[in-house]
């Protein structure tokens, strides 16, 4: 009879390779594996269809463009972050500051003759580059686009913390700029509101907001704007411009599922500045 192999006394023989612990130990790695592989996959995925939904965006006209260049009123400064800033050639005639989100798949710089125009009326503006375009993927820009603006206004003699700072965005950036100032009220005074509005409670924020939109705006959904006004300070200030729709507060053309537009788009841009200049009045 052969000998058998014994342990330590008191001891059970135990199988090579760890016996039933190992292979439980071996199938929760397995499983382990396979939810991180599944959710690698599912975020490269989700990046993907954000990509391919963002490719498709409404881009800045000539006049746009043309609105980028620096004269002798207004400073045109473009920077590496893709930002834009407008600042008055004259840093006596700084009123106030705005950070801008753009709208949702619009290409940001189509906003360029709106800011200038207020530039010329006094107000330092950022126009924040958004990742694909869109808002909602950089809710926090402002945390960077604020910061590049205070430099440029150091850089031409204003001293950033001597003029109110608004925040605003048109559409879907009108939204999460909303959002933003929303959590940070205390840095912001005003809030400017095109053809949007805030989802979030912003009721006693202390902010001063200003709603801007076009009476021919086939975009906007009006039941929820209209909803939406109960987040705002009672004092908000509304003002329908007759006439304008969704695209024209921008330089990017048509835009699916809007009507057309009876004033011009630089008579909607001028109406939107002078009500932004009377906003700026009471911060």
């Amino acid at each position: 009879m052969g000998r058998r192999c014994m342990g330590r006394r008191g001891e059970k023989n135990v199988p090579l390779g760890g016996g039933r612990g190992h292979g439980k130990r071996h199938r929760v790695r397995r499983v382990l594996l396979g939810i991180a592989v599944a959710l690698v996959a599912a975020v490269l995925a989700l990046g993907l269809g954000i990509h391919i939904y963002a490719a498709s965006y409404s881009h800045a006209t000539a006049t746009a463009r043309e609105a980028l260049a620096t004269s002798s009123d207004v400073r045109v400064k473009r920077l590496d972050s893709g930002d834009v800033l407008f600042v008055p050639g004259d840093a006596g005639r700084v009123s106030a500051a705005l950070v801008f989100y753009p709208g949702g798949k619009v290409e940001a710089t189509a906003y360029a003759p709106l800011l200038r125009r207020l530039a010329k009326r006094g107000i330092a503006c950022a126009l924040t580059q958004m990742p694909e375009n869109l808002a909602v993927l950089a809710p926090n820009a402002a945390d960077r686009c604020r910061g590049e603006l205070e430099d440029a206004l150091r850089a031409v003699g204003c001293d950033p913390q001597d003029v109110p700072w608004m925040m605003g965005g048109h559409s879907l950036g009108g939204a999460m700029a909303a959002s933003y100032a929303g959590s940070h009220a205390s840095e912001y005074q005003g809030l400017v509101l095109l053809a949007a509005y805030s989802s979030g409670d912003i009721s006693k924020s202390g902010l001063r907001v200003l709603l801007v939109s076009g009476t021919r705006d086939g975009v906007l959904n009006r039941d929820r704007y209209d909803i939406c006004l109960a987040n705002l300070p009672q004092d908000y200030r509304e003002v329908q411009i007759k006439g304008g729709n969704h695209a024209g507060f921008g330089s990017y053309g048509r835009q699916d599922g809007d009507r057309k537009a009876t004033i011009s788009g630089g008579e909607q841009v001028e109406a939107t500045v002078q009500a932004i200049v009377s906003l700026v009045g009471t911060l």
